[in-house]
């Protein structure tokens, strides 16, 4: 029976550990860029912010986004100048293009989802994730 105490204990024991270093940075916005094909490379930045837009946090942030002539900031057609052959006159091309992905916080074990909204609406807060992947040939590369 003491036996079966201390498994549990150390379950229970693990289990909070596990908790506190998936919850450490309840003070950023994780943002994930994979560039996929374009010039540049793979990159996340803790980004400490409280509450607030896709757009804000990213443009406060010095990154360069340029949206469409017909829908506006709701849709990413470049991210800091890539790619650089885009028009960005209508909606990008369907095997090329910007996915925005986003992973709340308040959703335990939740992988990353297709955002629901145009980059101009979506909601942040600290704890979640935003990853922007560039994709191609109708393959887009989600985050682990």
């Amino acid at each position: 029976m003491n036996k079966v105490k201390a498994i549990l204990a150390v379950v229970v024991l693990m289990g909070s550990l596990a908790v506190f270093e998936a919850t450490s940075d309840k003070d950023c916005i994780n943002v994930y860029v994979d560039y996929g094909i374009l010039e540049k490379s793979t990159f996340q930045e803790c980004i400490k912010s409280s509450e607030t837009k896709a757009i804000d946090l990213l443009v406060n942030n010095n990154f360069t986004l340029q949206g469409t002539d017909k829908y506006g900031s709701a849709v990413l057609c470049r991210l800091n100048n890539l790619p650089k052959e885009e028009e960005c006159k209508d909606m990008p091309p369907e095997n090329a293009y910007w996915a925005i992905l986003v992973k709340e916080d308040q959703i335990l074990f939740e992988d990353y989802v297709w955002a629901q909204v145009g980059i101009d609406q979506l909601i942040l807060s600290p704890g979640d994730s935003l990853a922007l992947v560039f994709a191609t040939d109708g393959s887009v590369n989600f985050p682990a």
